[in-house]
């Protein structure tokens, strides 16, 4: 900006000291002088003369009139001329701004005309004086960095002149105005010990830490040391070695799924939940759980199909899944758990697969990362723990252990006295509550979806699934289900078998018809109904139907045994094995030479069915103990078996055997006794099992008395 120059008038008008107040005097002070000048234009013509040229008591009078009337804001350096802004801290970019805005007021006063010495010193005494336009007197505690908590102190020549000096040096860059930052505390030299001993899965508070692991000579902080010094670490190393790497997922970044660009039907999402409600069971009416398999639409969230079983296994998904594509639509995608449930030769098979078979895409989500499947997990809590809650036999952990344990009583003394219970919930009425809650899931607005404003309360709400499914169809889109017919051969599980002679061996049964003798020797798919084994249909490998196989004279069973009755019998007989083990270990417990005779209640007489059944069973066992290898039976855990004065019978391992052995491996380790490293290897082999998760959950829940249950 150029020089300020004022004509001999204007002068006169400001009154200045040491100026004629009169324009002919002026004019004579400026030829008496010899003042610079120059034509003014406009106005008449005349002469005007530089600021510069004028007496210094004038001079400070238009200094001080030109900072009352410099600007609010002027644009000091951008801050993209900064090297890197983010590394600034509030209270260091704050002084940097208010120095700059400061800096670039003096700047305009020395381009008026006014001397850099002049204008900082003007400055600073207005300043001073706390007569600067407000605006700029805002800024001067900012630039100071040092105005106490009153603000009062102010800047002096010395400090503006540092400013300055640190801008040049900079090449005008505005990041040397910012304030220094304070130096990071170093870290103590006692810090790395404290996390060491800190960070251990047994999670230990600082008090422990301090008190009763800290090492002997090394420097001890104090109590509050050690809080401030926690209070500063990140949360990622405060946890890290105090929870495992599943649980520290909780603490890291996460990408978040974006169904927008998806469609109904593009991609289901299933997985099996363990009811959190004891309900009768539906063949002898003792209470269990059973296991709830749900699918969901991921892009409206429309509850389509569900499944319940005894327990999650391949059929249960696989009757979901036949619910959810024939009442629904067809998926394009089917994502589920890593679990064995979908996740086998029954759904993968390249020829007699159901994903084959149905052409759609299965995929799986990585083990232990329930964060990916987080809209069927939320689905469990929400919607199957809801209605589980309304039952007194509700065994989640909300449930009060006391009424819990009250309602577990009451259950089994009502089922040993009467056959059943008045608090379980009949299998009838448990799949009537679910389909009754499947409705009101879907009708009821979901947060996760899109908001509309309701035509009946005029007010904004979320989407229903059912809503957003029909919202899709109305835009265009179009349902594709599976019909009932084509669903019975599609979902009928099948396996590849060769063919012999005009039969076909399926589960110890042989199946005859006369077309597949011409294929002799070569394989077939083999599919079969899983309640009702008398045929099986065949057909090649490339889906043509061969022939309707019934069941012939060449098996092992005297009649048919399907699937599932084979399955009924087995869990029966091994029942009855463990009622035959828990029998004996409640003997071993008495004196020496109690005897079955002296100790046992007398038992009700059998049934004609019974015996034969007990003996088929006792025949089978028979066969089995003299086959199998010589194995120690494994004592029951937390009780001390009596030695025996004979030989225990040879019996083959079981589930419940194999979990007893766990139990007293892990209870030998919690209270530090030696075990073999042989125990520990197959401990923790067997904790990767579902067998070992499954009855954990159970003994959880209801303690050794689920050891004692057939």
């Amino acid at each position: 900006m150029a020089e300020a120059w004022y004509s001999a008038q204007q002068l006169a008008d400001l009154n200045l000291p040491e100026l004629p107040a009169s324009k002919p005097g002026v004019i004579g002070r400026a030829n008496r002088d010899k003042w610079p000048r120059r034509k003014r234009e406009g106005h008449g013509g005349g002469w005007e003369y530089p600021v510069s040229a004028l007496p210094k008591a004038a001079r400070d009078v238009l200094l001080g009139n030109a900072i009352k009337a410099l600007p609010a804001k002027i644009e000091a350096k951008p801050p993209v001329e900064l090297a890197d802004p983010a590394d600034l801290k509030d209270y260091q970019r704050q002084a940097m701004e208010a120095r700059a805005a400061l800096l670039a007021h003096i700047d305009l006063l020395v381009m008026e005309g006014f001397g850099r010495g002049a204008a900082v010193d003007k400055l600073v005494a207005l300043a001073r004086e706390g007569n600067l336009p407000p605006e700029l007197q805002r800024l001067v505690p900012l630039a100071n960095a040092r105005g106490g908590k009153t603000g009062t102190r102010t800047m002096s020549r010395a400090t503006v002149y540092n400013w300055i000096k640190a801008r040049d040096a900079a090449g005008g860059k505005a990041v040397a105005l910012a304030v220094k930052a304070q130096p990071e505390a170093a870290i103590p030299e006692w810090a790395p010990t404290f996390m060491r001993l800190y960070c251990r899965p047994t999670k230990p508070n600082i008090t422990e830490v301090l008190e009763d692991a800290w090492p002997v000579g090394e420097p001890r902080p104090t109590y509050d040391q050690a809080r401030r010094f926690l209070k500063k670490v990140d949360a990622i190393t405060r946890n890290a070695g105090r929870v495992g790497p599943r649980a520290m997922r909780a603490y890291r970044a996460y990408i978040a799924r974006d169904t927008s660009e998806l469609w109904p039907g593009a991609v289901f999402i299933g997985d099996g939940h363990t009811y959190k409600q004891e309900v009768a069971h539906p063949i002898h009416g003792k209470p269990f759980r059973p296991e709830v398999t749900a699918i969901l639409d991921v892009y409206t969230r429309r509850w389509v199909g569900w499944s319940a079983a005894l327990a999650e296994n391949t059929w249960s998904v696989a009757d979901a899944l036949r619910h959810a594509v024939t009442t629904t639509t067809c998926c394009d995608i089917f994502y589920y758990d890593n679990g064995a449930g979908a996740k086998n030769r029954v759904w993968d098979d390249n020829a007699t697969g159901l994903i084959a078979r149905l052409g759609i895409t299965k995929l799986h989500r990585a083990p232990w990362s329930s964060q990916a499947g987080g809209v069927i997990e939320r689905f469990h809590s929400s919607v199957l723990h809801r209605v589980a809650r309304r039952a007194p036999t509700y065994v989640g952990q909300r449930m009060d252990q006391e009424a819990r344990q009250k309602a577990f009583k009451v259950t089994r003394k009502e089922i040993k006295e009467i056959g059943s219970s008045r608090l379980l919930t009949s299998w009838q009425d448990f799949i009537a509550e679910i389909d009754a809650e499947m409705e009101r899931y879907n009708t009821r607005p979901h947060d996760s979806l899109p908001k509309i404003i309701d035509s009946e309360t005029g007010k904004r709400r979320h989407l229903s699934p059912q809503e957003m499914w029909n919202k899709a169809v109305m835009e265009g889109w179009t349902p594709s289900p599976i019909s009932q017919e084509e669903a019975t051969d599609l979902f009928r599980p099948a396996l590849t078998r060769t063919t012999k002679r005009g039969l076909v061996k399926l589960f110890d049964n042989e199946y005859f018809h006369p077309a597949l003798e011409v294929l002799y020797g070569e394989k077939v798919m083999v599919g079969y109904d899983i309640h009702d084994a008398s045929k099986v249909w065949v057909r090649m490998l490339d889906g043509r139907f061969v022939c309707e196989a019934e069941w012939n004279g060449n098996r092992r069973s005297f009649v048919p045994v399907s699937v599932a009755r084979k399955a009924l019998e087995n869990r029966v007989s091994g029942q009855l094995k463990r009622i035959d083990e828990h029998r004996e270990t409640a003997l071993a417990s008495l004196s020496p030479g109690a005897t079955i005779q002296n100790r046992a209640p007398e038992a009700a007489p059998l049934t004609a069915a019974e015996e034969e059944r007990l003996k088929a069973l006792e025949a089978e066992w028979e066969e089995v103990v003299e086959d199998a290898p010589a194995l120690q039976m494994p004592e029951m855990p937390f009780k001390a078996a009596a030695p025996q004065a004979e030989a225990q019978p040879v019996r083959s391992e079981t589930p419940e055997s194999r979990f007893a052995r766990a139990l007293r491996i892990e209870c030998a380790l919690e209270s530090g006794e030696t075990v073999a490293e042989t125990d520990r290897a197959w401990l923790n082999r067997y904790r990767q099992l579902p067998e070992y998760r499954a009855r954990k959950r159970m003994y959880e829940d209801f303690g050794e008395d689920m050891l004692l249950q057939a």
